[in-house]
């Protein structure tokens, strides 16, 4: 929570660069008009935290979330959580919206009640994909951090607004699972993804002078995934749309970073982010000159053979 937390702030600085950089968690851009013969100051995204909510403590603050959205906003929501399991994959279930699990959001146990039948009970504090529906009314942007994040996978688009989903794998190698109590390795490449791609290379130091090699490195894939989003004909609408917030755009990029470096890693094999819609695959996930910035990363900092070659991919 305290890496997202940080990765939708901006960085104070008393002179703005027109340069997009990763060296803070959420740098500034230039203000596009002044305001009273100086630059305007632009604010940091207001924002709810809460830990382990109950369903009704969560309730009351994604409706007060979206009440309050000014015209033309979007709201972001990030999730992470243990999954909850549900019956649907067992009885072949065609209700995605509830019958798939979710999250466990709280762990907090209700008062039994009697009935005079037996009858299957869902969890009361299990969010269900089906519980946002009524949000996507307006632009939603869906970051989802669990174990069973794939459930949020077909959440359809309802209303017509924006509507995106950024999901963690559901699995991840066994030697990153005995380490969760550090965090998630989802979030840690939304916060900081040149951390993530050390932490799992096991590269535990560099040179300050290498490391701003990596960045820029990082930087200049970017510059491409940029370019790929404007010009590729098939990405959804709904990216081009939330790729005009600063902070949005900062997320998009490292997911796509994110997906490319994980695909290639070799401890990896099945161990992908996803999303929803899906990002086109020949565009942005197999896309030569995507993976040869990975590979120059990993080059650089000795780990190339770690990753494997573009041609051995599935």
């Amino acid at each position: 929570m305290y890496r997202m937390l940080q990765t939708f702030e901006r960085e104070p600085q008393e002179e703005v660069s027109p340069l997009m950089t990763d060296t803070s968690p959420a740098p500034s851009r230039p203000p596009l008009e002044p305001a009273e013969g100086r630059l305007g100051k632009r604010d940091n995204p207001h924002k709810y935290l809460l830990y382990k909510p109950s369903f009704s403590q969560l309730f009351v603050f994604l409706a007060s979330g979206f009440k309050e959205l000014p015209p033309g906003g979007a709201m972001c929501v990030y999730l992470s959580a243990d999954g909850a399991a549900g019956p649907g994959a067992s009885l072949r279930s065609t209700d995605t919206a509830y019958d798939y699990g979710g999250l466990c959001c709280s762990t907090k146990k209700e008062p039994e009640h009697i009935n005079k039948k037996p009858v299957t009970v869902k969890d009361m504090h299990c969010l269900h994909p089906g519980d946002l529906y009524p949000y996507s009314r307006k632009p939603l942007f869906l970051i989802v951090d669990s174990d069973n994040s794939s459930t949020f996978q077909h959440m359809p688009n309802l209303f017509g607004f924006p509507l995106v989903v950024l999901m963690s794998s559901v699995q991840v190698p066994l030697n990153f699972q005995e380490q969760r109590h550090r965090g998630n390795l989802f979030t840690l490449f939304l916060y900081s993804p040149l951390t993530a791609f050390c932490y799992i290379c096991d590269v535990v130091e560099s040179h300050l002078e290498r490391w701003q090699q990596a960045e820029a490195l990082i930087q200049k894939m970017f510059v491409d995934i940029s370019q790929l989003i404007a010009r590729s004909k098939n990405i959804d609408s709904s990216y081009r749309q939330f790729y005009g917030d600063d902070f949005l755009r900062l997320i998009i990029l490292r997911f796509i970073f994110c997906s490319n470096v994980l695909r290639l890693h070799k401890n990896f094999k099945g161990c992908h982010p996803a999303s929803q819609p899906p990002l086109p695959r020949n565009d942005f996930l197999d896309n030569s000159t995507l993976h040869k910035h990975v590979y120059d990363l990993a080059t650089l900092l000795n780990v190339r053979a770690r990753f494997h070659d573009a041609s051995m991919l599935d």
